[in-house]
C-alpha cells in the first residue's frame, strides 16, 4: 500500500443516515450547540440540502441568486479574497492542485476549493494542503442553524461553497485557487467579483443536460467564468472549442494565453530520478498549470523553480489529491490503479494508459466499475477493453446504476463478469484474484473511486 502523508479523512456515508429526533420546522436541527457534533452538523447538510451527489438534476439551480445571499449572510467574503479560477470537463481538479501546490511551496497561505470529496466532506476546503478542520465545519453549521432562514434555501453545494469563503477569509489566505462546480457561468464559484486569472482546461461532452449538446454551447458555459480585463488561460481543446471561448474572452476584453505554447517547453519536462506515475492526461494538465503559474507571474506573482516543480510534479504530496491515477502496490506485486474518469474523453485517455500498463505488466486486467444512472453510458462502454475480468457494483447513492442494468448494457458491448452488492465487495474480489503481473482498475465515477479507498484505508 502507498503511504500518504495526510491522516486518513473518516467518511460519513451519505445513505443511512437516521432522522434527526426533534427537529423543528423552523430549523433543520433543533438540537443544542452542545448536541451538534461534527458528525450530526455534516449528516444533518447531506440529510437537509439538496445535493447533486445524491440528487442529480433536482439540486440544480440555473442562477446564482441562492448563493449571493449566504454570501450576503457572510458579510461577502467574496470581496476580502484573491482567487484563481478553474472551469473545464477533464483536469480542472488537478491543475488547480497544482497550481495551488506550487503557490504553497512558494509560502503563501493558499486556499483550495474542490468538489466531489471522496471519502470526506472536509477535503473540498483546504489550506495549505490541510482539511478544514472539523470545529470550524461545526461551528459554520451553528451559525447557519441560528440565523433561521435568514440565509435563505441554499443547496449543499451553494452553502459549502459559503463555508468555503468564510474559513478562507478566516485563515487570512493570500490567494483562493476555485475549482468550478459543473459549467461556469451559473456555477456558485462565479460569484466572485474578479480574479488573478481564469482558466479553461479542455471541452468535451458531459452534463449536456445543463450545459448543452454540443461542444460549442459547453464551451460558452464554461467562458461564462471569464471577467472584464482578468487574463485567461486555455488548455489544449477541439477547435471549435477554442474558437467559442475566444469570442468569449473578446467580449470580456480578456487576454488569451494558450497551454499549447509550452507543452513541450523544458519547464514541463518531468525531473531526473522522478517515478512517472502521472495521469495520462497530466501532460496536457502541467502545461495549463505551467501556463496558469506564467501568467501570474505577469501580475506580480513569484515563483521559485523549486515551487514550479513541485505544481507541476509533486503536488499530489502538497495538497492530498486522490482519485486521479491513484497507483498503488499491492504486497503481491499487482498494481491497483485508482481513477475517477467517467466522460468519454477522460475514459478514452485512462482507457488508453492502463492497456499499456497491462501490456508492460504482461497480466491480466481486472475491472472495478460502476457508474451513475443519469449520464449517457453506451459511448463510454464502447471504450472499455473485452478482455478484461469485469466486476461491476455501484456507489452508495439514489443516483447510481444497478450493477444488475449496468451488467446487461456492458454484454452488448462484449463486457461479462460479476455483478457485486457493494464497491468493497466488488474490490475485494478483484484483489483476491489479481495475480503478481496483473493490473486492477477502479473506475467509472468519482463515487466509486471513493468507496473502494475507504475499503482500503
Amino acid at each position: 500500500m502507498s503511504s500518504w502523508p495526510f491522516a486518513q479523512p473518516r467518511r460519513l456515508d451519505l445513505m443511512g443516515i437516521p432522522p434527526i429526533r426533534g427537529a423543528r420546522a423552523t430549523s433543520p436541527f433543533g438540537l443544542t450547540s452542545s448536541e451538534l457534533t461534527y458528525e450530526v452538523a455534516v449528516q444533518c447538510l447531506y440529510r437537509e440540502l439538496p445535493m447533486f451527489q445524491r440528487d442529480g438534476p433536482a439540486a440544480y439551480k440555473a442562477d446564482l441568486s441562492a448563493t449571493k445571499r449566504v454570501c450576503a449572510a457572510l458579510g461577502r467574503p467574496e470581496n476580502d479574497l484573491r482567487f484563481v479560477h478553474v472551469a473545464g470537463t477533464n483536469g480542472k481538479g488537478t491543475v488547480c492542485h497544482m497550481v495551488a501546490a506550487a503557490l504553497q511551496t512558494q509560502g503563501h497561505s493558499v486556499g483550495l476549493f474542490t468538489s466531489p470529496h471522496l471519502m470526506d466532506f472536509r477535503e473540498r476546503i483546504r489550506v495549505n494542503g490541510a482539511c478544514i478542520d472539523e470545529e470550524a465545519v461545526t461551528a459554520f453549521v451553528q451559525r447557519w442553524q441560528a440565523a433561521e432562514g435568514a440565509w435563505g434555501s441554499p443547496s449543499f453545494f451553494e452553502l459549502t461553497f459559503g463555508l468555503a469563503l468564510d474559513h478562507f477569509r478566516a485563515a487570512q489566505c493570500d490567494v483562493v485557487v476555485l475549482e468550478t462546480g459543473m459549467g461556469g457561468r451559473l456555477d456558485s464559484t462565479n460569484v466572485i467579483p474578479r480574479a488573478e486569472v481564469c482558466v479553461v482546461t479542455n471541452i468535451g461532452m458531459d452534463h449536456q443536460r445543463f450545459l448543452g449538446d454540443n461542444i460549442r454551447a459547453i464551451a460558452k458555459e464554461k467562458g461564462g467564468i471569464f471577467k472584464d480585463g482578468v487574463p485567461v488561460v486555455l488548455g489544449p481543446m477541439r477547435p471549435e472549442a477554442q474558437s467559442e471561448l475566444l469570442s468569449s474572452a473578446l467580449r470580456s476584453s480578456s487576454e488569451v494565453h494558450f497551454a499549447q505554447e509550452i507543452r513541450h517547453d523544458e519547464t514541463v519536462v518531468r525531473p531526473e530520478g522522478l517515478e512517472d506515475v502521472t495521469s495520462p492526461v497530466d501532460e496536457a494538465n502541467r502545461a495549463t498549470a505551467a501556463m496558469t503559474l506564467r501568467v501570474l507571474q505577469g501580475v506580480g506573482w513569484v515563483f521559485s523553480d523549486r515551487a514550479i516543480e513541485a505544481g507541476l510534479w509533486r503536488h499530489k504530496e502538497c495538497t492530498g489529491q486522490q482519485g486521479r491515477w491513484q497507483v498503488v502496490r499491492r504486497d503481491n506485486g499487482a498494481t491497483l490503479v485508482l481513477d475517477g474518469a467517467h466522460n468519454v474523453d477522460g475514459v478514452a485517455m485512462v482507457a488508453q494508459k492502463v492497456g499499456e500498463l497491462v501490456q508492460d505488466h504482461g497480466g491480466q486486467l481486472h475491472v472495478v466499475w460502476g457508474c451513475v444512472g443519469d449520464k449517457p453510458l453506451e459511448d463510454v462502454l464502447a471504450l472499455l477493453p473485452q478482455d478484461a475480468q469485469w466486476h461491476w457494483c455501484a456507489a452508495d447513492l439514489p443516483r447510481s446504476l444497478s450493477p444488475q442494468d449496468l451488467a446487461l448494457v456492458a454484454l452488448d458491448h462484449g463486457l461479462q463478469g460479476n455483478v457485486h452488492p457493494s464497491v468493497k465487495d466488488a474490490l475485494d474480489e478483484a484483489l483476491d484474484a489479481a495475480l503478481a503481473q496483473d493490473v486492477i482498475w477502479v473506475g467509472g465515477s468519482l463515487f466509486v473511486v471513493g468507496e473502494a479507498l475507504q475499503s482500503l484505508a
